[in-house]
Parts: structure tokens; C-alpha cells; sequence
């Protein structure tokens, strides 16, 4: 045999060799990566209709009514009064200082408004009833926005003969703060028919009368 022939017998060992090693190591990379994808797999979907224990449920978010605090309620009714006295008074010096510019009066449903100008001129002309809430009031805060309501006399309509029995009314009169004074951007008046009154002062009788 000659000197070529044994020189290329170890080469072969050493090709068969290395090539083992490769095959291995491919193996051995197949293998850890078919365990790492196993444990990745993606956590399956809890059951809705499964317990879930302690888990705490989430909080509603709060609803833009809060309550109003005692010094600002002290504030919102004496601008009340404020507003009733202006009209009774016919001041309109003092309604200008307490409207909005675009203030608007209007009757609930009804498609129209008068403007602050045009309430001015009723009011001094002692052509506007002045509303004031007597029964049921409420106090709503929304935002920015501040809301009086409640009953109030419908002295629109004067007692008669013929309508002998005293009227009311729906009111709502909504109001902000600007540079710290109060002003009146809304009032709607709502007529009550007088089997509504009377169903809610009977139900309120009701309320009141001791056990």
C-alpha cells in the first residue's frame, strides 16, 4: 500500500467525526428548542363562568352629579333669592349683573326662548312672574354646572273665580360660577296640571304623618 493510500485513512475518521459532532449538536439545539417553545405555549383562557375567588372588581367610575357642600349651597340659595327679588323688584340693574349674557328663559318643550334682554324688559315691566321654589327642591352639581329645582307657585295665573284653586309649576334654574360671583344661565318652567299637584301633596301628606 502506498504512502498516499495511508495518509487519507485518518482523514476520513477525522470528516466522520466532525461530522457526528455537528449532527449532535443540531440535535441537542432541536431538542432545547422544542422544550422552550413547549413552555412558551400561551396560558389557556380562564372560564368565565369559573370562581375567581378574591379577585376585586373594578370600581364605576363616578357620575359627573356630586354632592354640593354646605358653604356653596349657602351661596346658590342666597343667589336664588337674589334673582327673585331683581324680578319682583324690577331691578334691572341687578338682573344685568346676574344673567348671562346668553341667558334664556323658556317653557319646557316649548321651541322658543326669551333672551336676557328680553327678560330684562318683561321683569322692569312687571309683565314676569318670579318663581320661587318652595316645595321639593334640589341641589345638583354636573361638572361646572350648578342646578336648582323644584315647585314653585305658578303666579303666572292669579286665583278667579274660575280657577279658584292655586297652580304650580316645574322650575329649573341652572347656574355657574364666573370670577366669583353666581350667574344664571337657564331657567325652563314646566306647568304642573292640577291632578299632578294633587297626587304629589297627598303623597307627601303621606310621608309626613306619624306612625
Amino acid at each position: 500500500m502506498s504512502l498516499a493510500m495511508v495518509s487519507r485513512v485518518p482523514r476520513r475518521s477525522s470528516t466522520v467525526t466532525v461530522s457526528l459532532t455537528i449532527l449532535s449538536l443540531v440535535l441537542s439545539s432541536t431538542v432545547a428548542l422544542s422544550q422552550k417553545q413547549k413552555k412558551a405555549k400561551p396560558t389557556p383562557t380562564p372560564n368565565p363562568t369559573a370562581t375567581l375567588g378574591a379577585t376585586a372588581t373594578p370600581k364605576p367610575l363616578p357620575t359627573p352629579e356630586t354632592t354640593i357642600d354646605p358653604k356653596m349651597e349657602a351661596e346658590l340659595l342666597q343667589a336664588e333669592d337674589r334673582f327673585i327679588n331683581a324680578i319682583r323688584n324690577r331691578d334691572a340693574k341687578e338682573l344685568e349683573q346676574i344673567l348671562h349674557r346668553y341667558f334664556a328663559d323658556s317653557f319646557e318643550g316649548s321651541a322658543s326662548a326669551i333672551t336676557k334682554h328680553g327678560f330684562i324688559m318683561k321683569a322692569t315691566s312687571g309683565a314676569l312672574p318670579a318663581y320661587q321654589v318652595e316645595k321639593e327642591r334640589k341641589l345638583i352639581r354636573s361638572g361646572d354646572s350648578f342646578t336648582v329645582e323644584g315647585l314653585a307657585r305658578d303666579v303666572a295665573h292669579e286665583l278667579t273665580e274660575d280657577h279658584p284653586t292655586e297652580q304650580w309649576a316645574r322650575v329649573r334654574r341652572i347656574w355657574s360660577k364666573e370670577g366669583g360671583q353666581w350667574i344664571a344661565t337657564a331657567q325652563i318652567v314646566m306647568p304642573l296640571e292640577e291632578r299632578d299637584v294633587r297626587e304629589k301633596f297627598e303623597a307627601e301628606k303621606k310621608e309626613k304623618k306619624p306612625d
